[in-house]
């Protein structure tokens, strides 16, 4: 037999061998440069097919068939090798595919969840905001009760007055003190209304802004 034939069946089985191992590593680790090594090392172990091949035509015709025997058989298991590698292969990338679709899905719900989260906020804020809106409606309304109670005492005095007008020389410089004050009252009331809501809504708009 040739022993060129033999050194590279020698290398044949050595590159063999060493798509064995990788293989079994990339069920581990699953590294891309694992997959570039092996298609490296599938290309060497082709072109020494190849050599195999031209050195079973150069040999005596007693040995010449039983070296194409060998060839063929060789890259039969070559082929072979080759399927395990592709069916692994596939199975790593589409688990990669799914790993990262469930991985866009996750990212999905933690944007829905964040989303939800603020929505409740907001919601919590709004209802805070139409709390102290109705205080502050509370407190107008009792402020206007207040007025409108202390506009009718003044009134009835008023009324009072033309019955003892004609008895007091001061009657009329009386009537108009009262008026006076009366719109006094009312001045400060709204002075002190007005004052009190602006307040209020500096406080809600720093808070909710």
């Amino acid at each position: 037999m040739s022993e060129v034939f033999s050194s590279y069946e020698v290398e044949f089985e050595k590159y063999q061998q060493q798509i064995c191992s990788l293989i079994r590593q990339t069920q581990i680790n699953q590294s891309n440069e694992t997959f570039n090594e092996i298609s490296q090392i599938f290309s060497d172990l082709q072109n020494c097919l190849q050599q195999m091949d031209i050195e079973s035509t150069s040999v005596p015709q007693a040995d010449r068939q039983e070296l194409k025997n060998k060839v063929k058989t060789y890259k039969s298991e070559t082929e072979a090798l080759k399927k395990q590698f592709k069916i692994i292969q596939d199975e790593i990338q589409s688990q990669k595919v799914k790993d990262s679709l469930f991985g866009e899905q996750e990212n999905q719900q933690i944007q829905f969840i964040n989303t939800q989260d603020k929505l409740v906020k907001q919601t919590i804020q709004l209802e805070e905001a139409k709390k102290v809106c109705f205080e502050i409606e509370q407190i107008s309304t009792n402020i206007q009760v207040q007025l409108n109670g202390q506009t009718e005492i003044l009134d009835r005095n008023i009324n009072k007055m033309p019955e003892i007008q004609y008895d007091l020389g001061e009657s009329n410089s009386t009537l108009s003190r009262i008026q006076q004050k009366m719109r006094e009252r009312k001045i400060i009331f709204l002075i002190v209304l007005a004052i009190f809501l602006t307040g209020i809504s500096i406080v809600l708009v720093y808070k909710y802004a």
